[in-house]
């Protein structure tokens, strides 16, 4: 197999983790992408929307178009978000259950993505590169910041949830708020539904539409937070570019905070019953944490190399810029 279908196959399964992964609410999809080596590389293909690039559309110049926006790998890596999104949203569904019902399987489920993201915020922290002790003690207190913070707004209560469609406005904003918090490493844009009363309706619009149950006001809210997140994504990714690309250390501790401070709502035991728990269950996740962590350090490993070489590639042409 070539090394162009090769890094197709690559970019589509990442792009399936990454929409598995914002599925579940306290875990993002940025977290995969930055644990995978392709962060930098989605934040700057979302970020080339601009007046160039209309004008680009305007003159049907598709080739430096396609270019720009780094065409196949965006295409590949929303396929499979797209893919990987509407079909855990449902499998996870089931498996987490309802806010007021949770499933029996929500603890191992939480457990995985628990020991994944302790493993993953052990590899973004192996990133961080500062230049001297001082620039290293900022890391270390940005760090700790973005953990404290993330620690907090995991803990906010949930407000009602939505029984029926909110309005256009409403979806609109949580779509925007979704999105950036989803691209953002740590912050779950599904916990922020949750905490919104918006995540169980708008996860159950996929499992109404394969079942032939969705009413078209169903249909325009979720049109219209669709919107929101696309609106979201072109906005937030210019500044995460900005921020990348002149501050990396001091983002990537940021960052790594919001993992690690984001645990508390992955955590297998939230405080709430489940609907008929498993013998032995406190071994199992404990278990399930160990192979995650494991599973994630072993695709680590094997990927490394090349996600090094991309790493001092963009520092060369930064140095060289």
């Amino acid at each position: 197999m070539s090394p162009l279908k090769i890094d197709a196959i690559r970019h589509f399964l990442c792009g399936i983790a990454m929409g598995a992964a914002d599925a579940v609410p306290g875990i993002s999809g940025g977290t995969v992408a930055l644990v995978l080596g392709i962060y930098r590389r989605l934040v700057d293909a979302v970020s080339q929307v601009n007046i160039d690039a209309f004008r680009l559309l305007i003159k049907r110049q598709w080739k430096a178009l396609a270019e720009r926006f780094d065409f196949w790998f965006l295409l590949l890596l929303l396929a499979g978000i797209a893919c990987g999104l509407l079909t855990f949203v449902v499998v996870l569904h089931e498996l987490i259950g309802e806010a007021d019902h949770p499933a029996s399987t929500r603890p191992f489920v939480y457990a995985v993505f628990f020991g994944a993201i302790v493993a993953s915020g052990y590899l973004v922290a192996k990133m961080v590169r500062p230049s001297n002790t001082g620039h290293a003690m900022l890391c270390g207190l940005l760090g700790i910041g973005g953990a404290a913070f993330a620690w907090w707004l995991t803990g906010l209560p949930a407000l009602e949830a939505f029984d029926s469609a909110p309005n256009p406005l409403v979806s609109f904003l949580l779509g925007s708020i979704a999105i950036c918090a989803m691209i953002l490493p740590g912050i779950s844009g599904s916990y922020l539904l949750l905490v919104f009363g918006a995540y169980h309706y708008f996860s159950g619009i996929p499992k109404a539409l394969a079942k032939g149950e969705i009413v078209l006001g169903d249909l325009f809210a979720f049109a219209c937070f669709a919107l929101g997140c696309l609106v979201g994504l072109l906005s937030f990714s210019k500044l995460l570019k900005w921020l990348l690309h002149q501050h990396e250390a001091v983002t990537l501790s940021v960052m790594g905070g919001f993992m690690i401070g984001a645990l508390r709502k992955l955590w297998p035991w939230q405080g709430d019953e489940v609907e008929a728990p498993f013998a032995n269950e406190a071994v199992i996740c404990f278990a399930l944490m160990v192979a995650a962590a494991v599973v994630v350090l072993v695709i680590d490993y094997l990927a490394r190399p090349d996600v090094e070489e991309q790493i001092d590639g963009d520092h060369a042409s930064q140095r060289a810029s």
